[in-house]
């Protein structure tokens, strides 16, 4: 049964490059992404070079050190630009940020879409 399945070489690759580049957005070392979740560094060099899978159990405390969500760690580029994708992930930083947050998001995120909405009618 073929179906519309990655491969383990597919996941791996689209793995090993999540994780290099959410490090390096911010600007860990993979011995500080290693430091974080407590396992030697040459095994997130084996990750990132598509030369380990690791267990979900890694994956897991590599996307809790990262600050994201463990299946993002598996999506390809081009999902991430969707704004279906944007959407949910302004939504759920929404729903886990404070009152307060929310007092300070609020009126940026409406002058924003005023801005924009102003430079639409310009045109």
């Amino acid at each position: 049964m073929k179906g519309n399945f990655m491969s383990i070489a597919k996941v791996s690759s689209i793995l090993a490059n999540r994780i290099r580049v959410i490090r390096n957005s911010k600007g860990w070392t993979q011995q500080r992404l290693a430091q974080e979740i407590n396992i030697h560094p040459t095994y997130i060099s084996r990750i990132e070079s598509c030369n380990k899978l690791p267990t979900l159990y890694i994956i897991a405390r590599i996307a809790e050190v990262l600050d994201v969500e463990a299946y993002e760690l598996l999506l390809e580029d081009e999902k991430l630009n969707t704004s279906d994708y944007k959407k949910k992930k302004i939504i759920n930083i929404l729903k886990e940020s404070s009152p307060a947050n929310i007092g300070i998001y609020f009126p940026l995120i409406s002058a924003l879409h005023k801005e924009r909405n102003k430079n639409r009618k310009r045109r």
